[in-house]
């Protein structure tokens, strides 16, 4: 039997529990019974029963938080005639229920005398979900990932938010993308309070508020006018602003945590604080932001605080100078083996938190290798250092292009490492998700051939994937084709690879019997992936071909014609993104991603045009182009949110 989280200790005994027909609740509270009915798919008033008991589980006293971890703790005994559940706390029962389903699942009716002993090893287990980058999922995209989180004994979900809320206070704001309403966000917290997981706010009060200060009427409140980037630090304006949300905000939910962020702030002292900065230092004008935002949260109902710890890297110590009960969440998306920011952090002083990363945003397909690695060793140094939380970050970055559920791998893969602290071998965990979370064998192999992508040369840059820019690009004089000194040019051989994996990868997923959308989700990206490769090779042997003037007319209108199936080919793939899109997420917000294809799909008739002209050109005796310097087409391309940046590459942060 496989487990995800695996539990600390289990025994087989002789002899089998026949429970073909489910399970029976009946004995249960009403309370109990509703979490029954959430996390067990098999019940019958007929089947085996379930008895909840409150013998004490034994939690090692060693463990930092034991007394945090102690409320999760459970014993699951399968007898031959009844389970038994020994719990103290709903958490250590919802704990238990999603053991016993992974335990049926399995089984298929025929459960083996069991003896499960568990609890978890980091009180605090989370996800974040980016709902601000213009996706913002919907009703029953959330469901979805209330009921995957809560079956791997997740216990925190958080919402990044950035502007995508409705204020009464404020009504102009969140026009620009999606948002959710004081109901829709008081449905989601029932809904994870029913699945034993507490939604926390997250709220972005310096940095990242380009969404809400781009809004008519709040551009006066960012550091730079020009960049839109930061609140102004130290404006009073700002404070009544953060005071209006965070009073009509916060009571959406029935947690008392919030998460303020305030990561990243580049732009302090730039702009609106420079006079600040520059008499009292950036330090003492980001601790003075940091204790008046807290002051407003806390008079609004806030009583647990956090935020990102990326500025004690600049601001050492700056901890010691805060409130104590303000909780630092260390970030870091690299897959190092050893992580030094987390030396900024002493959990017997402060609890502290870490954020690990899906590594799924600014990719066609998920930088799996490289999130695994991530979660799996900043977890576990963290956990050495007696970590009180793990922070699963899935992050939306320039439009949020990639499905929800590509970041299911690594929430999975995080529930094992965080629930544990360390963790089963990669091997076995392997093993466990091919049984636990893969619908079958060939949806296994298609995912690890598909992630094998993004091992090959000049693919993976950093937290960029560079085949999703390439999908993009202009098709002669496109950055994956030239390359600079931050990015390598992706050679003719590295996208026949592409090419070659991404039709393995189809090929293996058209032998899957699974039916569900993340099987779609799948496919797009395989078929995604096999285009980009494919187009890469044209665009290669075009290039190629001009240099060594050795173009007839024959074969640029062989090109012409391939140009034309790609460009049918890219919009099949862009109307099917359009699809998937509205399946997941309500359509607002969706322009900046539509448009990135809408615009790409321009460049095919731009690159037929110039061919054209160099067929003429041959035909009537007249040198070739084959520098392509006639080719201006790309010097125009722009996309919605990177600017003037010709191929969708680095967004180019105005203050830099």
């Amino acid at each position: 039997m496989y487990f995800i989280p695996h539990p600390k200790r289990i025994e087989y005994f002789p002899g089998f529990c026949h429970a073909e027909r489910g399970f029976c609740v009946e004995s249960l509270d009403a309370s109990t019974q509703s979490l029954a009915l959430a996390m067990l798919t098999q019940l019958d008033k007929t089947g085996i029963p379930i008895r909840l008991e409150h013998k004490p589980v034994h939690v090692p006293t060693s463990l930092a938080h034991h007394d945090l971890l102690a409320r999760e703790a459970y014993r699951l005994t399968i007898e031959s005639d009844a389970v038994v559940i020994d719990a103290d706390h709903p958490s250590s029962v919802r704990n238990a229920f999603a053991t016993l389903q992974q335990l049926a699942r399995q089984a298929e009716g025929l459960l083996p005398l069991t003896l499960i002993e568990d609890y978890p090893s980091i009180p605090y287990r989370g996800v974040m979900l980016d709902v601000s980058r213009g996706k913002i999922p919907n009703r029953t995209k959330m469901e979805e990932v209330i009921r995957l989180l809560a079956s791997y004994k997740y216990n925190v979900l958080q919402l990044y938010m950035e502007d995508c809320y409705v204020l009464e206070s404020h009504p102009v704001l969140s026009r620009s993308n999606g948002y959710y309403t004081k109901h829709e966000v008081q449905y989601l917290d029932a809904y994870c309070k029913n699945y034993g997981i507490e939604l926390q706010p997250n709220f972005q009060c310096l940095s990242h508020a380009h969404g809400l200060l781009r809004n008519p009427g709040y551009h006066t409140l960012a550091e730079s006018e020009v960049s839109l980037f930061s609140f102004a630090a130290g404006k009073p304006e700002i404070y009544g602003l953060f005071s209006d949300i965070f009073q009509e905000v916060l009571p959406w939910f029935s947690s008392k945590t919030l998460n303020l962020d305030l990561d990243e702030a580049y732009d302090l002292g730039t702009g609106y604080s420079r006079q600040a900065v520059q008499e009292r230092g950036g330090r003492e004008v980001f601790k003075e932001h940091i204790l008046k935002i807290s002051a407003i949260a806390r008079n609004a109902g806030a009583e647990r605080l956090q935020l990102w710890g990326d500025c004690l890297n600049k601001y050492p110590n700056l901890q010691a100078e805060l409130d104590d009960d303000i909780v630092f969440i260390d970030w870091n998306y690299n897959p190092l083996k050893h992580f030094p920011s987390l030396e900024n952090h002493d959990a017997k002083a402060h609890p502290f938190w870490l954020a690990p990363g899906t590594s799924s945003w600014n990719a066609l397909f998920p930088r799996t290798q490289q999130a695994n690695a991530n979660i799996r060793n900043y977890i576990h140094q963290g956990f050495e250092q007696q970590v009180q939380g793990v922070l699963i970050t899935h992050w939306g970055d320039y439009g949020h292009h990639q499905p929800i559920s590509f970041s299911y791998h690594g929430f999975v893969r995080g529930a094992e490492h965080s629930y544990n602290g360390t963790a089963i071998s990669e091997e076995s965990l392997d093993t466990a998700m091919d049984v636990l979370f893969f619908a079958d064998a060939n949806q296994s192999k298609a995912y690890a051939l598909l992630s094998s992508i993004n091992t090959l040369p000049a693919v993976t840059t950093a937290f960029k994937t560079q085949i999703f820019y390439a999908f993009f690009d202009d098709l002669f004089k496109g950055l994956s084709l030239i390359g600079n000194d931050a990015y390598p040019a992706i050679s003719n051989e590295t996208f026949a690879s592409v090419e070659n994996l991404a039709r393995e990868a189809l090929d293996q997923l058209g032998q899957s019997r699974s039916g569900s959308v993340f099987q779609q989700e799948l496919l797009q990206a395989a078929r995604c992936l096999a285009f980009t490769g494919r187009k890469g090779r044209l665009s290669h042997t075009i290039k190629k071909t001009f240099l060594e003037n050795t173009v007839d007319e024959d074969q640029i209108l062989a090109w012409i014609l391939d140009l034309k199936e790609l460009y049918r080919t890219f919009l099949s793939l862009r109307n099917e993104f359009v699809r998937l899109w509205n399946h997941e997420a309500v359509e607002i917000g969706s322009e900046g991603a539509v448009y990135a294809f809408d615009k790409a799909a321009s460049r095919y008739a731009e690159a037929v045009i110039w061919l054209n002209s160099q067929r003429l050109a041959l035909h009537q005796g007249l040198p070739l182009d084959t520098r392509m310097e006639t080719y201006t087409a790309h010097e125009g391309y722009t996309t919605l949110w990177t600017g003037n940046c010709t191929n969708l590459w680095d967004r180019a942060y105005p203050w830099r």
